[in-house]
């Protein structure tokens, strides 16, 4: 199941592609004076800073928290050498989906859109921890 690595590595991609993002454009806006540096300190005034710089620090926020429970399955599935094709389709889809929210959320921002895809990843995740305690009951 070491082919579950390949999704884990897009996703991984992903949350560095939006860092490597939102730090450009934080640089370029204390370069371009749209922000005061100050306000990075305590990340205070952000309600004033441009709108696709909030989205991308948002965005990459999304990317730090439900993933992570992701990341946790992976690594048991790794761990318990868990086979189940199941489990590697639905960490494609959920990946997928991942990708789909933040393309929804950094270009259009559409709430509905947004917190539809999001749902539904995050029942994918859900259905992979379900069926990977059923795949671990059964090896009991």
């Amino acid at each position: 199941m070491i082919t579950i690595i390949i999704p884990v590595f897009l996703q991984v991609l992903l949350t560095f592609l939006i860092l490597f993002t939102v730090a450009y454009m934080r640089i370029c806006s204390v370069g371009n004076r749209t922000v005061n540096p100050k306000d990075y300190v305590l990340m205070t005034g952000q309600e004033h800073w441009p709108v696709k710089m909030q989205r991308l620090g948002r965005g990459f926020h999304n990317q730090l928290e439900m993933p992570i429970l992701f990341y946790v399955l992976v690594m048991l599935i790794l761990i318990t050498q868990t086979q189940a094709q199941i489990l590697l389709t639905l960490a494609w889809v959920y990946v997928g989906l991942r990708y789909l929210h933040a393309m929804i959320h950094i270009f259009y921002n559409n709430v509905i859109h947004r917190f539809l895809v999001f749902a539904v990843s995050c029942f994918v995740l859900l259905a992979m921890w379900v069926l990977f305690i059923f795949e671990i009951n059964s090896k009991l």
